[in-house]
């Protein structure tokens, strides 16, 4: 299981509310905080949990300490989520809300100690008022965990879904209503026990890996989300050697990631890019946290040391540009100005102090290229986990830890 950086605190303690950023130490502006909250305790072991939710006036943190909605203008705590009945810590998420601010969480059955216990009650909350809406006890064993490492549990418009290691696949509509799982229409030689599903907000992905016993075909097939209508399906997709394990990346086009390759499809489910993981020059990391996608390119790193970064456009495959960096930027997100921007957190060097800064970093997912830096952290910054801008004013919000290793989580805001 993959841990993911979650998001942050609890109660809010309130620093600087903005104004002018002061000249840091290596010459460049520093940034002017706007508010942070207090640190609150954080287990990242064996849970999913997502960066940050940015939904309009509320900044929301999910840790196994509990979930919060943060006012974006002060960082004051404006509501904090009551566990559903029958749940414990939080230890999954959706990674983003839907367009009406709704979003998902998965909890610990109560009394569960995680290290493999079971995640598997759903919490859906509206995250403007912090409202509980609905929630379900999905718990059907104690292995009753996520299968899907990059969408945990997934929001659409119109659906929730999370597929449990224990029973498979559970689909609700948005206000709770259970929804069928589509018949997939495999030979008889395959039965259900050898299809994996995968999900996002707009689709639901079934991989059929059956045993070469049966000599049954395999193949992938993508269905809508909320209908739960075929779209398409595409035989011999799975890879040979390795078992169907597959996540989806993005919706726009779909992307999904096996163990050996990397594939997107137009809407009719043919492929518009098919590309090895394992390259010359190094292997694609498709981890949750080391890669983004902004408009439709691919942004991740290639080699051991992380330092070198590569642009791939989705709707083609084809590699963009690729540029090395002293300092990776790390963590990276996709931004909400013009012309594809990304947002990065990049290591600068003090020789006068003989430390390091955190800089904002800024460049073009579809150009490449040096990024221009917008901004020194102060020196306190905690150490960054992960990064998200408001699309309304471009605040720029930094999950960090405030030690190194610690189990602790809070949220900086700071003026772009």
């Amino acid at each position: 299981m993959l841990g993911t950086a979650a998001v942050m605190l609890a109660a809010a303690g309130c620093g600087d509310d903005g104004g002018e950023g002061g000249d840091a130490a290596d010459g460049g502006a520093e940034l002017a905080e706007r508010w942070r909250t207090e640190s609150v305790d954080h287990r990242p072991e064996d849970v999913w949990l997502p960066p940050m939710w940015v939904a309009g006036d509320v900044v929301v943190s999910i840790t196994t300490s509990g979930v919060t909605g943060h006012d974006a203008a002060t960082g004051k705590a404006a509501w904090e989520l009551p566990a559903p009945e029958g749940a414990g810590a939080p230890c999954a998420a959706s990674p983003t809300v839907n367009g009406k601010g709704v979003g998902a969480v998965l909890f610990a059955p109560a009394g569960a100690q995680g290290g493999g216990d079971a995640c598997s009650v759903l919490g859906v909350v509206d995250t403007a008022s912090g409202d509980l809406l609905w929630s379900k006890d999905l718990t059907a064993g104690e292995d009753s965990y996520p299968t899907a490492d990059v969408m945990p549990v997934s929001i659409g418009e119109e659906s929730v879904t999370v597929e449990l290691l224990e029973d498979g696949l559970h689909r609700f509509s948005i206000d709770g209503g259970e929804l069928p799982t589509p018949e997939v229409t495999v030979g008889q030689e395959c039965d259900d026990f050898y299809v994996d599903w995968r999900h996002s907000a707009e689709h639901l992905v079934a991989v059929v890996d059956c045993p070469d016993l049966t000599g049954a075909e395999n193949y992938i097939a993508a269905y809508d989300s909320g209908s739960g209508e075929e779209l398409w399906n595409a035989p011999d997709f799975t890879d040979e050697d390795q078992p169907a394990r597959v996540e989806i990346l993005a919706d726009e086009p779909l992307t999904v990631a096996t163990q050996e390759k990397l594939v997107s499809f137009d809407e009719d489910g043919k492929p518009l890019a098919d590309l090895p993981l394992d390259r010359p020059d190094g292997y694609l990391h498709l981890d949750p946290g080391d890669f983004t996608i902004q408009e439709s390119v691919l942004v991740t790193s290639y080699d051991d040391a992380t330092n070198d970064y590569v642009g791939i456009d989705l709707a083609t495959g084809k590699e963009l540009w690729k540029q090395e960096f002293d300092s990776p930027p790390h963590p990276l997100a996709a931004g909400n100005g013009p012309d594809g921007e990304l947002v990065g957190l990049q290591d600068r060097v003090i020789e006068e102090e003989n430390a390091l800064s955190e800089h904002l970093a800024l460049w073009n997912a579809r150009k490449g290229g040096e990024p221009a830096t917008k901004g020194v952290l102060p020196e306190d910054t905690g150490s960054p986990q992960a990064v998200a801008t408001s699309p309304d004013d471009g605040t720029l919000y930094v999950l960090a830890e405030p030690e190194v290793g610690g189990e602790a989580l809070r949220i900086e805001a700071y003026e772009r």
